[in-house]
């Protein structure tokens, strides 16, 4: 549906907002993260529960939100670190409209969980739902932690009183035989061995506008007095299965999913858009991004939770020393105990603990290839 404007209201908008001309906004583009104009449709306080849907840049937000006391419902869970080396709960990333919308569905009507819901390699069980480079498992348990994710992770949604989703990317794989969309693409040795199977959809904005809508549908089924924020990760893809040039593929995957979710906000007053995608993209992708030009710049994150906290909440924006990434390697049983759930983050093991017993905040060896890819090394 178009938006449509009586033409003196149009006029007065751009007359009264001086962030509707481009000359207003030349110097923006040098900043990292771009200062975006944006008014919340709702405020948020300390006392709001998020749980936080997406890939790795939602793990970012989870972070920054936990640095300034915030609740967030999505940062426990119970990971091996062989599972899960970088980030404790960075295997339950999710990257498309379609693999959210699976995890949330379920939890209304829970599925039956058994061998054909994974990928059989030789060396154990992959579950497609998970990232991409998840090591294989033996099938119990995969069985166990895909029942764990529906039972207990996922679960806490209901919970929650914001959800906050960072769209990722516009093509998705189905498994045809499931019926089912997948987070992660086969293996080319399954796709081969059973050519019927699986196949490659690049959705457009409808099918993504219908996702969502689900997707909003069912959380509120779960919790009616519950806020949606959406918001489109500015991280790229890392590699494209339609044949385009990456750089166009990533355009057109971002397209899209801005598109679907302005269409989905502009419909619902319990929903809002979050521009972080535009505050990081429009930067100068040296200073905005990490060494591996793929992740978010640290400092660059924090900026742009400063300026959500900022307008939802009304908090001051803070420069925090602590680093959850650099707080786990420096200290390996309390990274032990968080993948236990023992502490919820090493940010809650810092407050209770660590600082009191002087625990390091940087490993004293130097940062790790997890840290520096990711803009830590300082």
């Amino acid at each position: 549906m178009y938006q449509t404007l009586h033409g003196k209201d149009a006029w007065q908008l751009l007359v009264s907002n001086e962030c509707s001309r481009l000359s207003a906004k030349a110097d923006a583009f040098q900043q990292a993260p771009v200062p975006i104009h944006h008014d919340p449709k709702f405020t948020l306080t300390t006392a709001d529960r998020f749980f936080c849907i997406g890939s790795c840049f939602a793990r970012n937000v989870e972070e920054h939100l936990i640095y300034r006391g915030v609740d967030v419902l999505s940062r426990s869970i119970l990971s091996p670190k062989i599972e899960s080396v970088a980030r404790h709960n960075g295997h339950v990333n999710k990257f498309t409209t379609l693999s959210m919308l699976n995890e949330i569905a379920w939890q209304l009507n829970p599925p039956e969980v058994g061998p054909d819901d994974f990928e059989e390699k030789d060396a154990g069980w992959v579950d497609l739902q998970l990232v991409p480079g998840v090591p294989p498992v033996p099938l119990q348990r995969a069985i166990d932690r895909r029942r764990y994710l529906v039972t207990d992770y996922f679960a806490r949604v209901r919970e929650a009183t914001v959800v906050v989703v960072t769209l990722g990317l516009n093509e998705v794989w189905k498994d045809n035989e499931k019926g089912i969309y997948l987070n992660a693409a086969p293996s080319y040795v399954s796709v081969r061995g059973k050519p019927e199977r699986f196949s490659l959809h690049i959705t457009d904005v409808a099918e993504n506008v219908e996702a969502l809508e689900a997707l909003r549908h069912a959380l509120l089924r779960l919790n009616p007095a519950l806020r949606l924020i959406v918001s489109v990760s500015p991280v790229p893809l890392a590699n494209s299965f339609s044949g385009r040039d990456i750089l166009v593929a990533n355009t057109l995957s971002k397209a899209v999913l801005v598109a679907a979710a302005r269409t989905l906000c502009d419909r619902h007053d319990d929903t809002d858009y979050f521009p972080s995608f535009e505050m990081v993209s429009l930067a100068p992708h040296a200073r905005a991004f990490a060494a591996d030009r793929k992740h978010v710049a640290d400092s660059v994150v924090r900026g742009v939770i400063g300026r959500f906290l900022d307008l939802y909440m009304g908090l001051p924006d803070e420069e925090i020393a602590f680093r959850e990434m650099a707080y786990l390697a420096a200290n390996p049983d309390v990274d032990a105990a968080v993948r236990l759930c023992q502490f919820s983050s090493g940010f809650e093991h810092w407050t209770k603990r660590g600082k009191a017993e002087g625990r390091p905040l940087v490993p004293v060896e130097g940062p790790t290839a997890a840290m520096i890819a990711v803009g830590l090394a300082n």
